[in-house]
């Protein structure tokens, strides 16, 4: 009897080992730098929920760094690694540059091997030393591309202007593609980029637009802040610029293109950022002992033509045909 009650308790020990150190096969952590309220978030985690969901169980965790202060940023990476910690998943995945910049470090001190997406920096960027334990997709706004669509769109363009806010993103944005300067030169076309940290900042520039510029491409918007200090509503920050832009409005990103928004353009998105990155995680999972720095990060290049039919009409832009025949439209 003796030896019943110790091979019990033995064997109770075990789970309760196994249960709390060793990861679990089922479990996937999501980290979002944002929240579901913005589209991006939402179709990713769409895509990551298609491709895994079936056979992991996905948790997800808000960061929502668009909306609270940079000063609560690490708080919120904090409870993210409490949550971690309290999972132990099979494997995380990181949303965009705030998550692998605050979460990052814990996860590849701690060999957990983990997936990021929506990136925009150099992702070593984020380390004393490049990391063995993740790997995952780069986001860059297809800006070049764009220069020659803008360029066949509309051939006589001289100047175009380039909005973003100036978070996190845009500063990397900035700084990778412009070198930090205010001004560069693609396909015979000069842009001007301004990071705007206020909502009255962003008006000015849109209603002084047409004294220089030919056109407007809307890149980030959603960090400007209002009178009050606080975030200003993006939604209506981009009803304001459609409204009362008197040049065609162009975009980087799927979300920002529609009725009353801008017109469209060679845009990336949220869903095939998620798509790609499940992509690799299913890599990892099939192969328990593939390191993640053996696969190479993705330089995710992939865009579409997206358009808003009111919107084109509004300012009577012709699409050509090579462009009309890969588009989609919004309404």
């Amino acid at each position: 009897m003796k030896n019943i009650f110790v091979q019990f308790f033995v064997t109770l020990f075990c789970v309760f080992i196994i249960e709390n150190v060793f990861p679990s096969s089922k479990d996937i952590v999501v980290i979002e730098s944002y929240s579901k309220s913005h589209k991006w978030d939402t179709d990713y985690c769409k895509a990551l929920s298609e491709k895994l969901g079936k056979k992991y169980k996905l948790t997800f965790f808000e960061m929502d760094t668009k909306r609270i202060p940079k000063t609560e940023h690490e708080k919120m990476a904090a409870k993210a690694w409490e949550l971690i910690q309290q999972i132990k998943p099979i494997l995380v995945i990181l949303g965009d540059d705030a998550a692998l910049k605050f979460v990052g470090p814990n996860l590849e001190n701690n060999k957990i091997r983990s997936v990021y997406l929506g990136i925009n920096n150099n992702p070593r960027a984020y380390f004393e030393n490049a990391p063995k334990y993740l790997t995952g997709i780069l986001e860059r706004p297809l800006i070049r591309r764009s220069a020659l669509f803008i360029k066949e769109i509309i051939p006589t363009a001289k100047n175009v202007l380039i909005m973003f806010d100036s978070d996190r993103t845009s500063e990397i944005v900035y700084e990778d593609f412009f070198s930090s300067k205010p001004s560069v030169v693609f396909s015979g076309i000069n842009y001007d980029i301004f990071l705007n940290k206020t909502f009255l900042e962003w008006q000015k520039h849109i209603s002084n637009a047409p004294k220089k510029y030919d056109a407007i491409i809307t890149g980030l918007y959603q960090s400007i802040t209002d009178k009050k200090g606080k975030n200003a509503d993006e939604d209506k920050t981009i009803s304001w610029t459609s409204q009362n832009s008197k040049l065609p409005l162009f975009a980087f990103w799927d979300v920002t293109v529609g009725k009353n928004k801008a017109l469209g353009g060679l845009v990336i998105t949220g869903y095939t950022q998620g798509k790609a990155a499940a992509e690799v995680a299913e890599k990892l999972l099939a192969s328990p002992n593939l390191l993640p720095s053996s696969l190479f990060p993705v330089y995710l290049q992939e865009g579409i033509f997206l358009f808003s039919n009111h919107e084109v009409k509004k300012f009577n832009i012709n699409i050509p045909s090579d462009i009309k025949k890969d588009s989609k439209y919004v309404d």
